[in-house]
């Protein structure tokens, strides 16, 4: 108004038009947000973009000569952000790719890759992404929860483990551990394609499907497929434990994968108690313990890097 005094009419207009819309507050569930989410990136890794143009009916007693002008900038700066954007990403398409990451004992990263697909990753964690040509590669030591984003060509991701395992897809959620002497694959949404090398060179490939597990013994070589609640192994990511028959065993694992920290149970009857639930991860090693201590009700000494382990 004090810059332009002649439209007050105008914005004093406009000002009542603001005030006389009511909103309303809800929240969207998971799978709604994962749609939208989804369909959002789709759109963005299209080739041509769909412009639809909205225009919004003139009000009676707007100047819309002047306020045009505003609004043809604001699209015309869109058009040129837009074409500039389209074409830095055909231009990194185009490109090899290489970059490494890793995460510290107690510490859970999210990353975002060229491609849009998003991996987090858990705590001591290694981690390789390469994309060349038409095939996205992934090296990784650790846990990984991946959502892989479908490209329009069809561009191949591929995790492998170090242990003559490796995961295709083309766009999907799931999650790897090779934590361990095993390697457990758990597919949340999607089918992905798992390539088993024994020392022969001989492959062996399966398919997993929403909701199935494949464990891998890397000693052995040996593999079983199970269904299972994808839930529980990917809640890590949300910052929860879902405790399904959780045994002591799975929190003295727990604490050695996040933390480095080495539980020595002398009472090996201890290891048969297990406790179901819920817990919020709290990626500092005293806290966590504290927690497992209340819900196994069982005492912690710390020794160093090690957990003697009382009743």
């Amino acid at each position: 108004m004090h810059q332009h005094p002649e439209n007050q009419a105008a914005i004093t207009e406009a000002i009542s038009l603001v005030h006389s819309v009511q909103f309303r507050s809800y929240n969207l569930a998971n799978s709604e947000k994962d749609r939208i989410w989804d369909n959002i990136w789709d759109k963005m890794n299209s080739d041509e973009p769909e412009v639809n143009p909205v225009f919004i009916a003139p009000v009676r007693g707007w100047k819309w000569k002047n306020w045009w002008k505003y609004a043809a900038a604001v699209i015309v700066g869109f058009v040129a952000v837009f074409s500039i954007w389209k074409s830095a990403d055909k231009t990194t398409a185009s490109k090899s790719i290489t970059f490494s990451d890793h995460t510290d004992q107690g510490e859970m990263k999210k990353l975002l890759l060229p491609d849009s697909s998003q991996i987090t990753l858990n705590a001591n964690t290694e981690f390789v992404f390469s994309q060349s040509g038409n095939v996205r590669e992934v090296w990784m030591k650790g846990e990984g929860y991946f959502h892989v984003k479908h490209t329009k060509d069809n561009k191949e991701f591929i995790v492998h483990t170090y242990d003559n395992l490796s995961v295709k897809v083309l766009g999907t959620r799931f999650n790897v551990n090779t934590f361990g002497d095993k390697i457990s694959v758990v597919l949340e949404h999607g089918s992905i394609q798992l390539s088993i090398s024994d020392s022969t060179n001989h492959e062996t490939q399966l398919y997993l499907k929403a909701g199935e597990m494949l464990t891998y013994n890397k000693a052995t070589g040996d593999y079983t497929k199970r269904k299972v609640e994808a839930e529980r192994f990917v809640s890590w990511t949300s910052g929860r434990l879902i405790l399904d028959h959780y045994t002591l065993n799975d929190a003295r694992a727990f604490m050695q994968n996040v933390f480095g920290k080495e539980m020595i149970i002398q009472d090996s009857t201890l290891l048969k108690s297990s406790i179901s639930g819920s817990m919020p991860i709290i990626y500092k090693s005293d806290t966590m313990l504290l927690q497992f201590g209340k819900a196994f009700q069982l005492h912690f000494q710390k020794h160093g890097d090690e957990i003697w382990i009382e009743k």
